[in-house]
């Protein structure tokens, strides 16, 4: 095939080139272009009429492409690839092969046909992947740097945390039941997470249920499953219960707490027997069940009161794990605020840091809600927080929110003076102009008044 030959049958050969899927290039031995089909078109941009009878090296002098493999084949005379830049910004992989003339003697190129693979959209998910990549570089080499110990998600600085991750690590080792207690917020599904992927059954089935989430009426068939036409509005092939989907795995049973007690028996059964019986079902199936269970609530109270069988209480209880309030591990508040800070920095597109001043007043907060209260105030500042610092201000501000809001609406009727209308309005105004400003000099500039009487009226306010 040669220059004439193409010419001559040009309209057939675009035909078939035209129904390729991959990008063709033709040039002759001198660069000059012959045919481009309609994939390869399309991936660069440029209408056909554009790029027809132009040589190769004019349309690398005009920007169309940033570097030819034609060129590269003129000079090495052997088959080349590369990645080629279009003028349109587009990506394409190209592989060229020459076709060299027969006979005279002389190894001269007549031709030179290329494919072209369209990968822009390959290249920018690889930027993407690189720079997830580098997020989790970066977020692992900020924790080798403070010397913090982690594993997943457990971060553990504080000498109580490092001793319940090691105490955790132990006890993943074995398949024995363990009961997560702590307060609510503490961490105990991460834990949960912690143990199962420490465990010889990690990548095996991990099923969570919150036993305070299901309504009674639907928690049974949730637990144990059950055969059909067992009830009206049931699935007709029936349904497997999560006793079965979490067999060969572990069961992770949130807020056992909240089980009620009539359910409790049968919980108790699956336990002891290690077997489940759909409702409806006459035949026992045997499972193989790791169980972690975890709850708020003191369970030997509630079993005092009547509210939580003492077979069951003492079934669950073989390794109990407490994990104390974050008030208890002060040490652990610091690289919690800095893995939540990067955690949402990365998930808004935003570059905030903290001020050590901030960390120290987080540390002096008392955090009654724990880690979940962290991670809720981190998040807070980090999307309606000014500037890109995070001011030992701010987070003051940011704690002292929720009362704020949760405080009496301004008084109006009969029952109100007008100065209390007034005090409220004005305190209203004050906390609002802060809060927005992120400074006291920010907010005195905006209402017009000196920074010392921002100053006075927020302590005259308890802030």
């Amino acid at each position: 095939m040669d220059r004439q030959f193409i010419k001559e049958n040009y309209d057939a050969l675009m035909e078939i080139l035209n129904s390729i899927n991959v990008g063709v290039f033709i040039s002759d031995g001198d660069g000059q272009v012959l045919a481009v089909n309609d994939a390869s078109l399309s991936a660069g941009g440029a209408p056909r009429e554009e790029i027809i009878e132009k040589n190769i090296h004019e349309l690398v002098e005009c920007g169309y492409i940033e570097e030819s493999v034609t060129v590269k084949i003129f000079e090495s005379k052997k088959e080349e690839s590369l990645i080629q830049n279009l003028g349109d910004g587009s990506k394409v992989y190209v592989t060229g092969r020459p076709v060299f003339e027969t006979g005279g003697g002389k190894e001269e190129i007549e031709l030179v046909i290329c494919t072209e693979r369209d990968i822009t959209e390959i290249i920018r998910l690889k930027e993407i992947l690189e720079q997830k990549s580098k997020k989790y570089e970066n977020e692992l080499e900020y924790l080798k740097k403070q010397n913090i110990t982690m594993w997943g998600n457990l971060i553990a600085e504080d000498d109580i945390s490092k001793k319940l991750a090691q105490q955790a690590k132990r006890i993943a080792a074995s398949d024995t039941t363990v009961l997560l207690t702590g307060a609510s917020g503490t961490g105990k599904e991460v834990y949960a997470n912690f143990i199962y992927e420490n465990s010889s059954r990690a990548g095996k089935p991990f099923i969570k249920i919150n036993c305070a989430a299901i309504p009674e009426s639907l928690i049974e068939s949730e637990l144990f499953g059950y055969e059909k036409g067992t009830f009206t509005g049931a699935n007709l092939k029936g349904k497997m219960g999560i006793f079965e989907m979490a067999n060969t795995g572990t069961l992770f049973l949130d807020e056992i707490g909240e089980l009620s007690m009539h359910l409790q028996p049968k919980l108790l059964r699956v336990l002891q027997e290690k077997e489940v019986r759909r409702i409806g079902g006459e035949e026992n199936k045997p499972v193989d069940v790791r169980i972690i269970a975890a709850t708020n609530r003191n369970l030997k109270k509630e079993m005092e009161k009547g509210n939580f069988r003492s077979d069951l209480y003492y079934r669950l209880f073989v390794v109990p794990i407490n994990i104390p309030p974050l008030r208890q591990r002060k040490e652990d508040i610091a690289p919690l605020t800095n893995y939540f800070l990067n955690k949402f920095n990365a998930m808004y597109e935003v570059k905030k840091e903290i001020s050590s001043e901030a960390i120290k007043a987080m540390e002096k907060y008392n955090w009654y809600g724990n880690v979940r209260e962290l991670r809720n105030i981190i998040e807070r500042l980090v999307v309606s927080g000014a500037g890109n610092t995070i001011s030992a201000f701010q987070v003051e501000m940011c704690l002292k929110e929720d009362n704020f809001n949760n405080a009496e609406p301004v008084k109006n009727g009969e029952n109100a003076t007008l100065d209390e209308l007034i005090e409220n309005y004005e305190k209203q105004i004050i906390i609002q102009a802060v809060e927005e400003c992120g400074t006291l000099t920010a907010a005195a500039q905006k209402l017009n008044v000196n920074k010392s009487t921002i100053s006075r009226k927020l302590k005259q306010y308890g802030y």
